[in-house]
């Protein structure tokens, strides 16, 4: 018995794995966003029927650049600092965290904004990496908080 709970992760390494994993979700959906932006082709859209028209739409790219390919970096950004906190935890790249998971909520807003208020199209990929977005910044907020109340 005491070699599985020796094997079992602590609270902080559960939670950056937990953080780990949805970046690397986010990392796939807006990867695959991006492949297909630059085979010009469009995803399959299930759920709702909006994709082509969101994706093509004159807010899917700022000076050229895909958000899809943004978003593929800021995941890619959020997988480094997790595996840095998993493996060397600071507090200068959770503040990091923090700044970035809060700029990715920012941005999600955005979009939605643009999706429900201006195009009237839904992409249930861009949704889907709208909602990662946000359970990271819940969840980094949440330990974020957490980390600050234990040493008061």
């Amino acid at each position: 018995m005491k070699l599985i709970k020796n094997n079992l992760p602590s609270g902080r390494q559960a939670f950056f794995i937990i953080l780990l994993t949805l970046s690397f979700l986010g990392f796939l959906d807006a990867a695959y966003l991006t492949i297909l932006h630059y085979k010009n082709a469009f995803p399959p859209c299930t759920i709702t029927s909006g994709c082509e028209t969101v994706l093509t739409s004159k807010y899917a790219a700022i000076y050229g650049i895909p958000i899809s390919l943004i978003g593929s970096l800021f995941y890619l950004l959020l997988i480094v600092l997790s595996l840095l906190l998993l493996t060397a935890p600071r507090k200068f790249f959770l503040n990091i965290l923090m700044i970035i998971a809060a700029s990715g909520v920012l941005v999600s807003l955005v979009l939605i904004y643009i999706q429900f208020g201006i195009l009237k199209a839904y992409c249930q990929y861009c949704l889907i990496s709208e909602i990662i977005s946000f359970l990271i910044f819940g969840l980094a907020f949440l330990f974020f908080h957490l980390q600050s109340n234990k040493g008061h």
